[in-house]
């Protein structure tokens, strides 16, 4: 086809594309505030004033000029010539900064460039209409320069600024002027801006809120900064004023109380290549230590009792971790069973208000930190994955420090909100931000339970005491031949004593229903995973023989694999029906042996070639007089933790579980070759509570140990290695075959 016409033409946009920019780019005008502080900084000023005149008086806008409410930010640093205000600073997405950062990253006074997107200036639309802007530059006369927003789009005209039509953006022109001598910036260098006509409404509540976004602009003193040779600039202020009065939110707390208070904290550095190394502390009780491991190396992460969510989905992905490396230092309080000595209501609202900073070249990242910007997802992963494996979003507030050098991918989103995805840069530094969050969780974990510990401890030992102090007040009434206080006293130690042997009881009865819950709890999914396969599978045979296509030998695998399936929850529900209560009752000879046969096949799926597993019979089979049951519920927890924590190792490694019985000194060793038990968790593993797993409930141990306790068996972790079968954890049972359970 012919061409009969070709011509070109450029867009043509409609002046009203700059307020709306304004309104898309800008979230709000706290931001739009923040935004234009920024470009304070990066013009080097040392001293920057945020003024609100006339507040009084916004939106009554048909007052004369000097009684409008307007707000001024000044600042001493660099000015623009009128070139610049020409060529750069009204021609909005200059590439200027972005080109002084490829050339050299830094202002004058060695400052990294804040801003890249030559966006900022749409902030000034957030705030308000009608603008003045005076300026002044190094050995040169003031400029002058005038904007009216109105001008731009009629669906802002009002009263006093009547137009008619839109206009396109080529039509609209800003006026500006030199001034000699200067209007307002008599001496020095710098830039006043002050905006007029002011769109929104200031409460009490928005400056509070803009003096603490202020504030945070300046890095809080972290001590743990200058360990990694970072130092919070010092030459860069702020302050904001409201009607000429200095303005100062009541904050009682500052990040100073927090580090100085924290129960528990983290400090370290991540290198681009995953390795983590940091120092840990707690508090309470008191407990310090360093250590360094390689977060993509699972069988250090198993060595220490470690697993990391975040590290596990994001190398599934088959991704790469390019966001470079980073430093960071974490806090963390108690705040479920909070100490008053250190807690106030202040610092734990403080603490909920402040989550974990991003901090580049010791400036802040907004808006990491804010209240409610949960940029790690801890809430949500709590509430959909494994609660456990990760700390509160309200519980942890703390720094991470980047720099452009070292992280050159993570950069600013155009909006100021945040940083970009660039070649999943960011998504790599959220995952190993995250993995630190699931260590520090860990270890706090570990705290918890030592101080938990020592208060049940305590609380246990009033049975004892109180029998103590009975014989004692006993031998003392005696003496006295005060039979009277002897008979009252003796009636309120029975009647403890009964009470105490029926809460005995109960919780003997909560102890096998929670064993019971747990082992129908797995063989009821995977009854249930066969019956819908079989279901499925009775489905197409039965559509095959209405067709009548289905053949002899289709028939024959079918009802083979029926049986089959049908053979497998026969034998779950036969497992689990000694562990019921009714069952518990009838006490026989138990074979170790054949036990420990039918809980491997218990777990075969689980098993699954996966781990090797044998069982040593030294010199002869071990019977135990007892009910099957608790034998069974012993065995099970048992072999389902050293389960747990063999898969928790790399796949490149065999992965081994024996059981050793030992009719000679009445033992059964039951070991795996995973990471083991940690030194500092070995005295504790057998408290209720206790558990190293990600969504562990810390019962399975305590279980083994009080259902044992029944038939005067004992459990004991080998420590020793040259007493030990495999290099993991290693637990031995020993039995007292001349005791039957009662």
């Amino acid at each position: 086809m012919a061409v009969i016409k070709h011509d070109s033409a450029p867009f043509e946009p409609y002046a009203r594309l700059m307020t709306m920019l304004g309104d898309q780019l800008i979230t709000d005008k706290k931001v739009a505030i923040i935004e234009l502080i920024k470009n304070c900084y990066d013009a080097d000023a040392k001293l920057v004033s945020v003024a609100f005149h006339n507040i009084q008086n916004i939106g009554l806008n048909d007052l004369p000029q000097n009684e409008l409410a307007y707000v001024e930010i000044k600042d001493d640093g660099i000015g623009m010539s009128l070139d610049t205000i020409k060529n750069v600073w009204l021609r909005p997405a200059t590439p200027n900064k972005m080109t002084t950062k490829r050339k050299d990253n830094r202002t004058r006074l060695g400052r990294i460039i804040q801003g890249e997107k030559g966006i900022g200036r749409f902030a000034i639309h957030k705030l308000g209409t009608k603008i003045e802007l005076y300026t002044r530059t190094d050995g040169q006369d003031e400029v002058k320069l005038l904007m009216n927003f109105s001008d731009y789009d009629p669906d802002q005209a009002n009263l006093f600024n009547q137009q008619s039509e839109y206009k396109l953006l080529q039509d609209v022109t800003n006026d500006w002027f030199v001034n000699s001598p200067a209007e307002v910036i008599t001496s020095g260098t710098g830039t006043v801006l002050r905006i007029y006509l002011l769109r929104e409404n200031w409460s009490t509540k928005d400056f509070e809120e803009l003096y603490r976004s202020i504030q945070r602009m300046i890095p809080p003193t972290d001590n743990s900064a200058r360990q990694f040779g970072i130092t919070p600039v010092k030459d860069f202020d702020v302050f904001l004023s409201v009607n000429n009065k200095p303005f100062v939110a009541e904050e009682g707390t500052s990040f100073n109380d927090v580090i100085e208070r924290a129960q528990y904290r983290i400090t370290g550095s991540i290198s681009k290549d995953g390795i983590l190394s940091f120092q840990y502390k707690s508090t309470n009780p008191y407990r310090e230590f360093n250590r360094e491991l390689n977060l993509l190396d699972r069988n250090q992460l198993a060595h220490h009792n470690y697993s990391s969510y975040a590290i596990t989905e994001f190398l599934k992905r088959e991704q790469k971790f390019n966001c470079g490396g980073f430093d960071f230092a974490f806090y963390a309080f108690d705040l479920d069973k909070p100490d008053k000595t250190i807690l106030n209501e202040d610092l734990k609202r403080f603490i909920k208000e402040n989550f974990v900073y991003v901090l580049r070249d010791g400036v802040r990242v907004y808006p990491y930190g804010e209240k409610g910007i949960d940029w790690l997802s801890l809430d949500k992963l709590r509430a959909t994955k494994k609660a456990g494996q990760f700390i509160s979003y309200n519980d942890l507030t703390g720094f991470v420090y980047i720099s452009q050098e070292g992280n050159p991918k993570l950069k600013d989103s155009t909006n100021r909100q945040g940083l970009i995805d660039i070649d999943g840069a960011f998504e790599a530094f959220t995952s190993l931000v995250t993995a630190v969050t699931e260590i520090f969780n860990a270890e706090i974990k570990i705290d918890k339970l030592k101080k938990n510990i020592q208060t049940t401890n305590r609380l246990k030992s009033t049975k004892d005491k109180l029998q103590q102090a009975y014989s004692s007040f006993e031998k003392r009434l005696l003496a006295l031949d005060d039979k009277e206080s002897l008979e009252k006293a003796k009636k309120f130690v029975d009647a403890y004593m009964g009470h105490f042997s029926v809460i005995q009881d109960r919780m003997h009865t909560v102890e096998d229903l929670a064993g019971l819950g747990m082992a129908v709890e797995r063989s009821s999914h995977d009854s249930l995973r066969l019956l819908s396969l079989m279901k499925m599978n009775l489905k197409n045979v039965s559509k095959k023989a209405k067709k009548h296509i289905l053949k002899d030998e289709e028939l024959i695998s079918f009802i083979d694999d029926m049986t089959e399936n049908i053979d497998i929850v026969y034998d779950d529900m036969q497992m689990i029906q000694p562990l019921f209560k009714v069952q518990r009752k009838s006490i026989k000879d138990i074979s170790i042996h054949e036990s420990c046969k039918k809980v491997f096949r218990y777990f075969r799926t689980e098993i699954n070639d996966e781990i090797s597993c044998k069982i040593i019979v030294t010199d002869d089979d071990l019977i135990i007089r007892t009910n099957a049951g608790l034998i069974l519920q012993v065995l099970i927890n048992l072999v389902d933790n050293a389960i747990y924590w063999i898969k928790s190792t790399s796949t490149n490694i065999e992965k081994e579980l024996y059981i050793q019985i030992n009719s000679i000194d009445n033992t059964c060793i039951i070991a795996d070759n995973g990471p083991g038990v940690r030194d500092d968790v070995s005295s504790m593993i057998f408290q209720e509570f206790v558990s190293m797993k990600s969504n562990g409930r810390g019962l399975g141990l305590y279980i083994v140990q009080e259902l044992l306790g029944r038939i005067d068996a004992t459990i004991e972790l080998i420590e020793e290695n040259e007493y030990k079968i495999l290099p993991g954890a290693n637990f031995k049972i020993t039995f007292n075959p001349n005791v039957n359970q009662k």
